[in-house]
This record gives C-alpha cells, structure tokens and sequence, in this order.
C-alpha cells in the first residue's frame, strides 16, 4: 500500500527554502538520489548541501550561509592578518560545552602540530564539544582520516580526527555532549587517539588557551581573540633559544632540547639541510 509520503514524493512539487525549521519537518525519507525532508505541512524537498534545519533567528548573523562549503577542509581562505580583534561568547544558558572525551594528553599545540591529541581505545564515543552544525564529515585523504568539522554559533570551528566511525552527517545540528562519532586509528596515526583542534576562520588556536583540560570545563566563558593568540604567535612568550657553537646540529639541538628536527626548522624557517652559522642564534623551543 501507498502512503500518503509517498504519494506526496511522487506528486508535489519541489520546495526550495534557504533556511529550515526543524519543528516543521515530520520525517526524512533516504532515496536514490538524496535525502527528502517531509513537512508536517506535506510538502517536501530535497536536503541538499547548504545549512539546514537553521531558523532565521538562529542564523541572525550569517555565520552557517557565509563560506559554508562541505567539500573542503578549509572554508575561510583568509590570512589571519586581516581578521579583526573581537571577543567570542563561548557558553550560554543554550549553548554549553563539554569535554569530546577525556583521556591522555600526549601531544600539544605546536608549530607543526595544530590540536590536542586525546589518547582513546578503538569505539570510544566522542562527542561534540559545542552546539552547532556539521560542516564537513567524511574521510580526508590529507592524513585526518575519518574527519568531523563543527561550525559553532560564535564562528568558531572545531575539528575531530581519525575516527573510527562518523555517526553524524553534514548540515546537521548537533548539541555540546552529541555523540558524533567512535575514536580510532584512521589516516596518519600511529594508534587510537582523538586530534582535536579549534580554528577561528581557519586560523588554529591552542585549545588548551581555551579550555581547562584537567577539570574538564572552559578557563572562562568569553575568548578575546586578537593576532597575538593564534599560532604561532602564543608561543613567543616562552621561547628558549640556543646560541649556536661548533660542532652543532639541528638533530643534536633536536634531541638536546627534547623536541624534533621538524619542529626546530618550522620554528627557524629553515630547512632540515641548512647550515648553522656559528655565534647565530636559533629558537628550539
């Protein structure tokens, strides 16, 4: 027997809408050719690749229609020059946080490392560390693997890497503490883990400036962001330098200031066979 759906499938026409209420719609019906949205109204429509389910009034400012792409890693494409000093509303009485899953921390924000690595056993959950909608979810081939990107309603963006399995799909709003997938080893990894990053139009900020990780909660509820916060800038303050003698290498410095070659050259803007100059001065860490 027909329903009444799909009568309406086969029948009515096509409804375009920029924006979506999620109390309108009844159901979602998977086809060959996409998603349908049916509408308690019995219209319906086609899911499509931009923001959905959005009201007006939550998209007040344009931040999930501006630079939306579901394709792409990056949306922005901007030098973080020219992004102009504001102050980020983190939480509210809607909008909580909370922790995409406690573990061990093993690796930090760096010059060549850009998030939190969060050790985890394969299918653990981790969730979503604040309300917003799904900008990307599939297998990045850039060495993210299973790869989940959030856009939040203060621009913010927060990236979930390596997972095992992705249980969310773009375009979806999703709530702080939502399942949004199962930890893995997927991609560049050596083991299970969660890589976690914030970026803020694409510009990585140290996630521990952000967040108290050992308490599992934010340091404060607002964020000032400023140039001096994103990377590499952050770390100005505490950096150690080494003036160079004979016999000196960029792999005996490596290993003498406990960090890697890698780190060493991005930090000096050199490469991994350039020369050291004696009585020069390099950064180590």
């Amino acid at each position: 027997m027909i329903t009444k759906w799909l009568l309406l499938l086969i029948f009515a026409p096509i409804m375009l809408f920029g924006q979506r209420n999620v109390d309108a719609v009844a159901d979602t019906v998977e086809t060959k050719t996409g998603t349908v949205l049916l509408y308690k109204n019995f219209t319906w429509e086609y899911l499509g690749n931009e923001p959905v389910m959005m009201s007006i009034e939550e998209d007040s400012t344009g931040i999930f229609s501006s630079q939306w792409v579901n394709d792409q890693i990056f949306a922005y494409k901007i030098q973080r020059d020219s992004i102009k000093d504001t102050l980020l509303l983190l939480v509210d009485s809607v909008h909580p946080f909370h922790l995409p899953i406690y573990g061990k921390l093993f690796r930090g924000f760096t010059y060549t490392h850009k998030g939190l690595d969060i050790k985890l056993d394969k299918g653990d959950t981790v969730r979503a560390a604040f309300s917003g909608v799904v900008r990307y979810a599939k297998y990045n081939r850039g060495g993210f693997g299973n790869l989940i990107i959030i856009r939040h309603y203060n621009g913010l963006e927060s990236y979930y890497a390596h997972n095992s399995k992705i249980i969310i799909k773009v375009n979806q709003i999703v709530k702080a503490g939502e399942p949004i997938s199962l930890g893995g080893s997927t991609g560049r990894s050596r083991g299970p883990h969660c890589h976690f990053e914030l970026r803020y139009k694409d510009v990585p900020i140290d996630a521990l400036r952000v967040i108290d990780f050992d308490n599992q909660k934010l340091i404060a509820a607002t964020f000032p962001v400023t140039k001096k916060v994103f990377y590499p800038n952050d770390y100005n303050v505490n950096a150690v330098y080494h003036k160079i003698k004979n016999g000196d290498t960029i792999g005996h410095l490596a290993k003498k200031y406990r960090t890697n070659v890698k780190e060493i050259c991005a930090m000096n803007k050199i490469k991994t066979n350039s020369k050291l100059r004696v009585g020069s001065t390099i950064r180590v860490r």
